[in-house]
């Protein structure tokens, strides 16, 4: 009888381990409402002010990302109202404050603004202490410069736009005359008030010396010279060359009256006289 083998089939053993397995937190939903993401996170870090305020996990992830990435670089204290003044200059100098107001380069030009240099100055010192930067400083200046420009220009056209009406309205009143009576009224006005005055602006921006009524003053002021009612001579006009050199030859040479006697009561009032008519008299030579 020969020998039988006997094989005995092998059976797995189960063991058994004494690990605890961990449990995973998967995302809880209740009906058909889906589970936030912040339930797969554990209750610790879920109701952390900084993860609460995160709606969606992308911008968590974005917040992350630009977190790492300021890593490493420049950091500026926001300063408060109980910081130093020297907390001050510190942030003013890494936002790009030059160390002194000299330090500014302010390269701000203009065709039609004066840029006054000590003005420039000035700003540029206050610009330091409010502690602006280059660039900053250069733009509030621009921004300056911008509005003075528009202010002249439109105060140009205004002026323009003023001497075009004044000149349609006593054209309109003098005819053929308008010329010559412009001229000396604007000799008297030239000789007798100072330009500045002339140059001021009336309340509806037209300036003195070009409003109507002002123009006419003068011209009549000048026909009453040329009637002999202030000047003491005989003759009837001053409305051309000769008769204004005849006016002035006629004053000036007499020696016995007030131009020449300084005691005279009428001495200034002849003297300002003959002034006024020279200057008709050059306005006549330039017309």
């Amino acid at each position: 009888m020969s020998e039988e083998q006997i094989t005995q089939e092998a059976v797995p053993v189960e063991t058994t381990s004494t690990e605890t397995p961990q449990p995973t937190a998967t995302p809880v939903s209740t009906g058909d409402t889906p589970a936030s993401w912040k339930s797969s996170i554990s209750e610790e870090f879920r109701n952390d002010p900084n993860i609460e305020k995160f709606t969606e996990i992308d911008a968590l992830a974005k917040s992350y990302i630009n977190a790492t990435r300021m890593i490493g670089q420049d950091k500026v204290a926001v300063p408060n109202k109980n910081s130093t003044e020297d907390q001050w200059n510190e942030v003013y100098a890494k936002l790009g404050r030059p160390e002194t107001p000299d330090k500014y380069s302010l390269n701000v030009e203009s065709d039609v603004v004066n840029m006054d240099e000590n003005a420039i100055k000035n700003f540029a010192e206050q610009s330091h202490k409010l502690g602006l930067n280059n660039k900053q400083a250069e733009g509030i200046l621009d921004f300056y410069k911008n509005n003075m420009e528009g202010s002249l220009q439109q105060a140009k056209i205004d002026t323009e736009t003023a001497q075009a009406q004044s000149e349609q309205q006593l054209r309109s009143e003098w005819g053929r005359d308008f010329d010559s009576k412009v001229q000396q009224a604007g000799a008297l006005a030239k000789a007798n008030i100072n330009p500045e005055v002339l140059d001021m602006q009336l309340q509806d921006g037209t300036r003195v010396g070009d409003h109507p009524e002002i123009i006419k003053g003068f011209a009549k002021i000048a026909s009453m010279m040329s009637e002999d009612k202030m000047v003491a001579t005989e003759s009837e006009s001053v409305n051309s060359v000769t008769d204004i050199e005849s006016e002035i030859s006629a004053i000036t040479n007499d020696t016995d009256g007030p131009y020449w006697n300084k005691q005279h009561p009428d001495h200034d009032k002849i003297v300002q006289q003959v002034y006024t008519l020279r200057e008709m008299l050059n306005a006549d030579k330039q017309s």
